[in-house]
């Protein structure tokens, strides 16, 4: 029964973590008011706020398309957490 429930409050966490930070990157971007906003530009965010955005896309594609630099800097650790969940699951 406890695996059940954190099973499902994991799941809810996945459902609504990425609804609060899609609604908190709309507000970052566009602000509160979305409509009826005249002469409102999409791209009106200054230099500060497009240096973390293109930050962030830049990493996101280059771990996308290049997963074994960052996956080798875990390698040791795999075996370490191993040898840990192994005593303590499987005793």
């Amino acid at each position: 029964m406890p695996k059940i429930a954190i099973t499902f409050v994991m799941a809810i966490g996945m459902i609504l973590t990425p609804i609060y930070l899609l609604s908190m990157s709309r507000q970052i971007f566009y602000g509160y008011k979305l409509f009826n906003t005249p002469n409102s530009y999409v791209f009106d965010s200054g230099p500060r706020e497009l240096f973390v955005s293109i930050s962030i896309f830049i990493s996101v594609i280059g771990i996308g398309m290049y997963p074994d630099f960052v996956l080798s800097l875990s390698v040791d650790k795999v075996d370490k957490v191993e040898g840990i969940l192994s005593n303590y699951f499987y005793r």
